[in-house]
């Protein structure tokens, strides 16, 4: 059963690479994680892809890449291709998207402190910064019930 399509997104502070790969034997092209929600997420990529279709994403900003399967649920042309939401089919896919999107946001903490402040943290160091600082703003966005 695929998950209720909702449009309530945490926002990025910078797009996360994934591969998308459709179910049938076409090859897989790049993209960029733009949203989340609980029930799917939203992407670009240069090409379009049918309403309907199965699709596999490789989201790739941690050490241990996630796939998860979706399907799409609405795709619109942009200036640089196209945007597309997909549907999760099932909560653990998105509860997995959610960690691995956390883990990108800690990661991008980490870079902007040492652009901005010239700082350099380990990851742990700017887990336990980023948690302090976000962790309860992130738990609420787009994720109650």
């Amino acid at each position: 059963m695929i998950a209720h399509h909702e449009r309530a997104y945490i926002r990025h502070p910078a797009d996360i690479p994934l591969e998308v790969r459709p179910e049938s034997q076409q090859p897989s092209c790049p993209g960029e994680l733009r949203n989340l929600s609980r029930g799917g997420l939203a992407f670009t990529a240069q090409q379009a892809y049918p309403i309907g279709s199965d699709v596999k994403l490789m989201i790739n900003c941690c050490p241990n890449a996630l796939e998860v399967r979706g399907q799409v649920v609405w795709c619109e042309a942009r200036e640089e291709g196209y945007e597309l939401g997909i549907a999760f089919y099932t909560p653990a896919e998105a509860y997995q998207v959610r960690m691995v999107e956390q883990i990108c946001q800690i990661e991008q903490y980490r870079q902007d402190v040492w652009r901005k402040e010239r700082r350099q943290l380990s990851q742990e160091e700017a887990a336990k910064e980023w948690i302090s600082r976000y962790a309860d703003r992130f738990a609420q966005i787009g994720w109650s019930d």
